[in-house]
């Protein structure tokens, strides 16, 4: 699991799995403890601001906090479903 796993997750989701399955999967088999799934919008919303370059734009989390999106990339391991060549 862990980083080798979140490239096949992205590549899967660029292939026709649903990213949201895809960062179900990645949030609560790559992390631990894992991830809850009420994340996975944040996530979601997280990647594609980052890949229209917003990577200050702040969003706010399920838990209360806002996070700017370049923290939330970092925070969740999200680098691999970025639209870019190298993960």
């Amino acid at each position: 699991m862990g980083r080798l796993h979140a490239e096949e997750l992205a590549e899967e989701s660029r292939a026709g799995l649903p990213i949201e399955q895809a960062l179900r999967l990645h949030l609560q088999c790559n992390h631990y403890p894992p991830v809850n799934s009420v994340f996975i919008p944040v996530a979601k919303d997280a990647i594609d601001r980052a890949n229209k370059g917003e990577y200050d734009t702040v969003i706010k989390m399920p838990n209360g906090k806002s996070l700017s999106v370049d923290r939330i990339i970092e925070g969740l391991h999200l680098d691999c479903f970025l639209d870019q060549e190298d993960c």
